[in-house]
């Protein structure tokens, strides 16, 4: 019988955020494991989760405990992961080198091949939605069992959205499907999962309790050039009634009264949405919760609707200040109808958080700060610039690599966060430098956050002593930001 473990690799909030914004850090549940979990499981397959970072086990934690009795390991990963989990996979292979690893991800999706030739420890690359291709790649690793509901795998090249080697090449199949109908993924096992041990970031939570996250759906239909899209472009998501039931579970196990609902795009479908809410008031769940949308999947009687149903909260993607931008990357909005919708959802009483972008494709330093004074004219609760990143998958990669202006590939450094940190950019608007971008970053937060009518909002708000310590670490980096560069 296969045992399988799946492992978040150690990634700490200090190489995440950089030192000075780790005590902001967000620590996560990495349900995509917990799905995969409830497949293997339901194949009757044993299966362990080790979530590294929440843990703060390091790979010398995660080898021991693969041991002699893990037959598969596998490994999920973003970008700026890449070289721990190049040294885990050394390591576990250097300890137990019959064990299988198999790895998935943004980043394995797509670069696959480039990923099997960079990381010689691994076995196979899972391309794309995982929860079927790891039951089937247990299955085929124990001499194909028959299974119920699982076809009898006799080859690897029967298993659809599965990279590997073969006599030194590397072997990419056909695309698996996506899954039409999201209720027939079985519910994330998070009883495999430490969950006391996570917290989403200050600016996502309301009060002091847990904040889980359920993924009502998968999939987003727009074009943004900065965006991957390794659930596909068709927006699919779980029945209103799937949704309900997890909720209900995550109250009855884990007293939570408040949730995170994961989707790219939560509002794009208005009878989805209509249909979830009103539900939710006619359960009387009495659960807070916030989400991610765009400015223009949103009226006016949804957002009344959804305040009703216990929303607090939406994190909105704003990118840019200069229409030119926006054009430039997709984005398929005006910046009036960003306005016009921040104005709406601020009348219904629901919360903003504002996502900003700093660096991108042809943006002059001018630009930049006419994002910045955006930000401020549009005064959300939060607001969060990062720097601009090309990640491999995104129309942005291709396009930057193939104009030869991406500076290098240390997978290491692609963190957006690099202003906070010593990274190296890979990428940065011609004339412009890494150092400027990076110091305009905190240069951003200061003239955000460091306004009399923010400091003022946030001293109202204050309700425990946990929150005045929030606020006050975060006066401290600010200041100590402007210290570090010598400007205001």
């Amino acid at each position: 019988m296969i045992k399988t473990l799946l492992v978040n690799p150690p990634y700490s909030l200090h190489e995440r955020y950089g030192r000075s914004m780790k005590s902001f850090g967000a620590v996560a549940e990495p349900l995509g494991l917990a799905y995969l979990a409830a497949s293997l499981e339901r194949a009757h397959y044993p299966v362990e989760i080790i979530d590294a970072p929440a843990l703060k086990w390091g790979i010398e934690d995660v080898v021991t405990r693969v041991g002699k009795e893990v037959h598969l390991v596998g490994i999920t990963f973003i970008t700026p992961m890449f070289e721990t989990v190049q040294e885990l996979t050394h390591y576990i292979k250097g300890s137990c080198p019959s064990t299988n690893i198999i790895v998935g991800g943004p980043h394995p999706s797509a670069l696959p091949e480039r990923t099997l030739e960079e990381i010689p420890g691994i076995d196979f690359v899972c391309i794309g939605e995982g929860e079927k291709t790891i039951v089937e790649v247990a299955a085929y690793l124990d001499g194909n069992r028959d299974l119920t509901n699982i076809k009898n795998i006799k080859n690897l090249k029967d298993i659809k959205g599965l990279a590997y080697r073969k006599k030194g090449k590397t072997i990419i199949n056909p695309p698996r499907p996506f899954e039409k109908d999201l209720d027939n993924i079985p519910k994330p096992l998070r009883h495999l999962l430490p969950m006391e041990k996570y917290r989403l970031t200050a600016s996502r939570t309301t009060g002091s309790g847990y904040c889980p996250t359920i993924i009502v759906a998968r999939g987003c239909p727009f074009n943004c050039q900065y965006c991957s899209h390794p659930f596909g472009k068709t927006f699919r998501h779980h029945s209103v009634e799937r949704i309900i039931d997890e909720l209900k579970e995550l109250k009855t196990y884990y007293n939570v009264d408040q949730v995170n609902f994961e989707a790219d795009t939560l509002t794009i479908d208005s009878h989805f949405m209509a249909d979830l809410c009103n539900s939710i008031i006619q359960e009387d769940l009495h659960i807070k919760w916030t989400c991610e949308s765009r400015v223009d999947t949103v009226d006016e009687s949804l957002l009344d609707l959804m305040k009703k149903a216990g929303c607090w909260q939406i994190s909105y993607g704003v990118e840019s200040g200069s229409q030119r931008l926006l054009d430039i990357i997709c984005k398929g909005v005006t910046k009036e109808k960003v306005v016009e919708t921040f104005t709406i959802t601020k009348k219904t009483g629901i919360t903003i958080r504002g996502f900003f972008m700093l660096g991108l494709p042809t943006e002059t330093y001018e630009e930049s700060l006419e994002t910045i004074q955006f930000a401020r004219e549009l005064d959300p609760l939060w607001a969060q610039f990062t720097i601009t990143i090309p990640y491999p998958g995104t129309p942005l990669f291709e396009q930057l690599d193939s104009a030869g202006e991406i500076r290098h590939y240390d997978w290491s450094h692609y963190n957006t966060w690099g202003g906070w940190s010593d990274k190296k950019l890979p990428y940065t608007p011609p004339g412009r430098t890494a150092e400027e971008i990076k110091a305009l970053q905190k240069k951003a937060m200061r003239m955000y956050y460091m306004r009399p009518k923010v400091f003022l909002r946030f001293i109202k708000s204050i309700s425990s002593l946990s929150d005045m310590k929030k606020y006050v670490t975060g006066f401290i980096v600010l200041l100590k930001s402007a210290r570090e560069h010598n400007i205001s």
